[in-house]
């Protein structure tokens, strides 16, 4: 393997760094920005953030009002559930429903609005199922 120095690093090196090395998946846009993170970070990057503020005029919840530059950003998929740093799945949430739809996912219908785009249905009862995608 030639190294970016112009040195050759040797076979055994190449060996130990596939056995103790994870790989990880970035995705950039054109102009080198990351849009994509996978697991490996929780938080969305500045540029994941201005896509989202791009995306949505306001809190991903129906009829919430809060802007979505004043809300956090938020995984459709809980991320202490397997949820990834993603644009396709990041939105933004107010803090309430942000805080509110992990501690009661019952109340919450999520649906898809085009390719990249979530939204939620808060159901104050909390009768609603789950949808499954």
């Amino acid at each position: 393997m030639l190294l970016a120095t112009g040195q050759v690093l040797p076979i055994s090196s190449v060996h130990r760094l596939a056995r103790t090395s994870t790989l990880v998946r970035i995705v950039m846009n054109a102009e080198g920005q990351v849009l994509d993170m996978g697991r490996k970070v929780r938080l969305a990057t500045p540029a994941q953030r201005r896509a989202v503020f791009a995306r949505y005029a306001t809190c991903w919840i129906d009829g919430c009002p809060l802007p979505a530059t004043m809300c956090q950003i938020d995984h459709a998929d809980n991320w202490s559930t397997g949820g990834l740093t993603d644009l396709k799945l990041l939105g933004p949430a107010c803090q309430f429903h942000n805080r509110d739809r992990y501690q009661h996912p019952e109340r919450y219908t999520r649906r898809k609005e085009g390719p990249d785009r979530w939204a939620f249905t808060y159901h104050r009862l909390g009768t609603a199922r789950r949808l499954r995608e």
